[in-house]
């Protein structure tokens, strides 16, 4: 059961930088006049070469803490996840780190926790554009719109993690009912 690091830094990057999207949608809807000042700075090479690396780094730990978050969420709402997933990396020690199933099981889990932290960046951009209505008066039917789409994608990908858990549990319990040998 390869992990993939680069897989990991970019799908919690990717969700970070959805975060970080939706807080800054939400500040500029409330204060327009707040990032004026950051633009004149972003415009120069020299904030191109000394931002650019801290807000990686900055957009990587939010997006941990997005996964994190959600994955508490999950177990605070659905019960025992940790056990259960304690339980089914146990299931998979008896399998070959290399099998279809393995691998298989690992790309679930890492969907399911993508999914748990998109649904927090993607609510985070829902109400970034509700709250961007106000300064954009000639769009704010469609700004609407893509909230409201956004709030549902949200949803969706919620929906998504836990379905994506629940599928890797269930494989998990399969190689465990495959490999634990009956009692007779």
């Amino acid at each position: 059961m390869p992990l993939d690091p680069t897989g990991i830094f970019a799908g919690a990057t990717g969700v970070g930088a959805l975060c970080v999207l939706g807080v800054f949608l939400v500040l500029d809807g409330r204060a327009p006049e707040l990032f004026p000042t950051l633009e004149t700075y972003a415009k120069t090479a020299t904030w191109g070469i000394v931002a650019a690396v801290p807000v990686l780094a900055v957009a990587y730990v939010v997006g941990l803490l997005a996964i994190a978050g959600t994955g508490a969420a999950v177990e605070a709402l659905y019960g025992d996840v940790v056990g259960r997933g304690a339980r089914d990396v146990l299931s998979m020690f008896a399998i070959p780190k290399d099998s279809l199933v393995a691998t298989a099981y690992l790309e679930l889990r890492q969907r399911q926790e993508l999914l748990g932290g998109s649904a927090i960046g993607v609510l985070l951009l829902a109400l970034g554009a509700f709250s961007e209505r106000r300064n954009l008066p000639e769009v704010r039917g469609a700004v609407t719109v893509a909230g409201s789409l956004a709030l549902v994608a949200a949803l969706l990908c919620l929906a998504g993690s836990v379905a994506s858990g629940r599928e890797a549990h269930a494989l998990a319990g399969a190689m465990r009912m495959m490999t634990v040998p009956s009692a007779r």
